[in-house]
């Protein structure tokens, strides 16, 4: 629990929650939830799939990364994109420029982010609500990872790359997920869902 959390915290949750506020709340209560102008939006669990998606990914990510410039790759981390109203996403994979590891992490400081979509669950919030969220806060990179219909694999995964303030679709990767930057990565789907 946070050092400034009452026991009874869930009784005091406002409708519309501060920074200071969410800084108050228990750290593991927190990472079941994100933050929209103020509002808390409770995250569903995710399929081990998912998890394991995520996981194998941001292994990748972090493999792949160059000396320079120093990048660090997280998974289901606050990013901040704004302190009033508290707007804060906990996407499924991040990289961003090192900073300590106390220091707050902000939208501005994240050059990739992914978010993996399941068939029953999260598509209009991750294709459009998050989508527009992330290149309003001028993330450069967005990938979305979509799972297949039988939950056993990744289907395809979409990336955007930001260019006047909106995300232009540059590539549809099918098989295979191949990057030039911010992370060079070459990775087939196999690699990332199977056993």
């Amino acid at each position: 629990m946070s050092s400034g959390a009452p026991e009874d915290w869930y009784r005091w949750i406002p409708a519309q929650i501060s920074a200071e506020e969410y800084a108050a709340l228990p750290e593991d209560f927190c990472r079941t939830i994100e933050v929209i102008d103020g509002h808390i939006v409770k995250c569903e669990s995710p399929s081990r799939l998912h998890n394991r998606v995520g996981r194998r990914l941001a292994a990748v990510l972090e493999q792949g990364r160059k000396p320079q410039p120093c990048l660090m790759v997280e998974t289901d981390v606050d990013v901040r994109i704004s302190d009033v109203p508290l707007n804060l996403r906990r996407p499924d994979v991040t990289v961003y420029r090192c900073l300590p590891d106390d220091r707050r992490l902000y939208a501005s400081d994240v050059v990739l982010v992914v978010e993996i979509v399941s068939p029953e669950s999260s598509f209009r919030t991750d294709t459009v609500d998050k989508k527009a969220a992330y290149a309003a806060a001028g993330i450069p990179v967005y990938l979305i990872v979509f799972l297949n219909e039988a939950l056993d694999g990744v289907e395809l995964i979409e990336e955007y790359r930001l260019s006047e303030g909106r995300y232009h679709l540059v590539c549809l990767h099918t098989r295979r997920l191949s990057l030039d930057g911010p992370v060079p990565v070459d990775v087939g789907f196999d690699s990332l869902s199977g056993a």
